[in-house]
């Protein structure tokens, strides 16, 4: 989209606000306004959200406004899939709102671009920091200045189907990818099914994850610290990775070519419909599968390190969405404590939004101290979890070393769409990484 489409699109989004109370793309979910009977709001806040179970936050904000009767929250719900360029168009028109999520891979442009305010040294922020596992931590930051309390945390996860890996006669699960390799020759020559790997390879938000994941398991990196491509010749792990992906998919046969058709929910919907016996997704997946209302394989289904070249004790790829809140602003401090409530602790110091998430949709908490959580413990051992295994997973998992970046998405998706070509056979897995690379050379060097 160009500029001028953005911000023709914004300046109608405004009109329509203007007239009608809604958002363009949210016209299904009505602005919610909750003034408590009580006491009248002094201050209003207007917060944004993606409209993921917008019910949930409609309630969470109305909570906030009974323990804050001083404050009233206008929430409005955006598209989920087009939530960046929405807001790019509401920044452009000047009606962005005072708080808002940010999803990590936006938050260096949206800094650059002067939309967003640091918060360091704000009531509380200290406490909550020094609480966050470490990728999640490090994801509130830009250039050593903090932009946001957390939304959520999660890392990604690999799995397999317990029941049929025990029938093909596999003991044990699977840590490296010569070991995943070999279990899934053992259940193809078992003939449970053709293509043991299941995986969705479709260019989406998420497609990159999992390779990510495998390099960051197997102790490689792709970026050093001055954001500089040290792949595909300085550091062989991605491009070992890579050849892996290529040859399991043309040589072995057990990676199955449709998902370069899939995208990452579609090959989700696969999976638990009883397709294939491993594959990778989102961590809030793992319960869904394990849910016999979502899920024709619910208690089959074991979470396993995610394998990577050899075994180092390493985890995944980890992210976070945060709360942030506009440079424009009038009412700081009261936005700060909508995000410090929904990214932190309620008026009784209690963890209730990042709990409240996970325990109705899987969607991974922030903090290290809820691990010991009673209520999160029982429904962790409802899903199925190894907790043993999910320990090990989230303690080690790592931030994409150029998240940062401003132009973290455009090579994010540059990279999907070389990989898939290497899928197709169509260039060499060293060509396909080398052309990922000067992509990164000359997006750093053009300021993305």
């Amino acid at each position: 989209m160009s500029k001028r489409d953005r911000r023709s699109k914004g300046i109608y989004r405004r009109q329509v606000l203007a007239g009608s109370g809604l958002l363009l793309g949210a016209a299904a979910f009505p602005r919610t306004s909750f003034v408590t009977s009580a006491v009248a709001a002094q201050t209003t806040v207007k917060f944004a959200g993606w409209a993921f179970e917008p019910q949930v936050v409609e309630a969470n904000v109305k909570r906030f406004m009974e323990q804050n009767p001083d404050i009233k929250v206008e929430y409005t719900p955006l598209d989920l899939q087009l939530y960046n360029e929405k807001m790019v168009a509401l920044f452009n028109a000047g009606s962005q709102g005072d708080a808002f999520y940010i999803r990590d891979t936006n938050l260096g442009a949206w800094v650059e671009a002067g939309w967003v305010q640091p918060i360091d040294g704000m009531p509380g922020l200290k406490e909550l920091n020094d609480d966050m596992f470490p990728f999640i931590r490090e994801a509130m930051f830009y250039k050593g200045k903090q932009y946001g309390t957390p939304y959520y945390g999660d890392i990604y996860v690999y799995m397999y189907d317990k029941k049929a890996v025990q029938q093909a006669g596999v003991s044990k699960a699977p840590v490296t990818l010569g070991e995943l390799k070999d279990a899934a020759l053992e259940i193809k020559k078992a003939g449970t099914v053709q293509y043991p790997i299941l995986k969705g390879f479709k260019t989406n938000v998420d497609g990159l994850s999992e390779f990510w994941s495998m390099v960051f398991a197997s102790g490689g990196h792709l970026f050093n610290e001055a954001l500089d491509p040290v792949y595909p010749s300085e550091d062989k792990t991605a491009l070992g990775v890579l050849e892996w992906l290529v040859e399991a998919m043309h040589s072995w046969k057990i990676l199955d070519p449709r998902g370069l058709e899939l995208d990452e929910t579609q090959a989700r919907d696969a999976f638990v419909s009883g397709q294939g016996i491993f594959t990778s997704n989102v961590g809030n997946v793992f319960p869904r599968v394990n849910n016999p209302q979502m899920s024709k394989r619910a208690g089959d289904i074991q979470m396993m390190r995610f394998p990577g070249l050899r075994d180092v004790g390493q985890g995944p790829m980890g992210w976070s969405r945060l709360y942030g809140i506009s440079s424009d602003t009038k009412v700081k401090d009261a936005a700060y404590r909508l995000i410090r409530y929904l990214g932190g602790k309620d008026a009784k110091g209690e963890y209730y939004s990042a709990k409240d998430w996970y325990l109705k949709y899987g969607v991974g908490y922030p903090f290290k101290s809820l691990d010991k959580d009673p209520d999160i413990q029982a429904a962790q051992k409802k899903a199925g979890y190894d907790l043993d295994v999910l320990s090990q997973q989230f303690g080690n998992s790592h931030a994409r070393e150029n998240i940062t970046a401003t132009w973290y998405n455009e090579w994010d998706r540059f990279t999907q769409q070389q990989i898939q070509s290497a899928l197709l056979r169509q260039v060499k897995p060293a060509e396909a990484l080398a052309a990922s690379a000067k992509k990164a050379q000359d997006l750093k060097k053009s300021g993305g």
